[in-house]
């Protein structure tokens, strides 16, 4: 087994943005009430919502927030990743994704 550790600064969160509020776009449908249903039909509104959030937030607080969004989908982030590397025929077996403030 091996571990890999990847110290990572300054993250794009616009891009970040880009990719994953349509990916969640289904999901806000689903389950975020009548603002997700909103949201969900319109993705491009969500990704201008989330970017001017974003704009908003110091580095920290962008730092922290993704610090807890890994945490608390720690299962997806490891099957998205896992699921990843198997349409690119990489042979891994991930077997856990932590993340720390340092």
């Amino acid at each position: 087994m091996i571990e890999i550790k990847l110290l990572v600064d300054e993250i794009d969160y616009d891009s970040l943005v880009d990719v994953l509020v349509p990916a969640l776009a289904g999901k806000l449908g689903a389950s975020g009430g009548i603002l997700g249903s909103i949201l969900a039909k319109n993705p491009d509104t969500a990704a201008s919502m989330a970017h001017t959030l974003l704009k908003t937030m110091s580095q920290e607080k962008r730092d922290d927030m993704l610090v807890q969004l890994l945490g608390k989908y720690r299962e997806k982030v490891l099957n998205a990743g896992r699921s990843a590397a198997a349409k690119k025929g990489i042979g891994i077996q991930l077997c856990d994704v932590a993340a720390k403030k340092i």
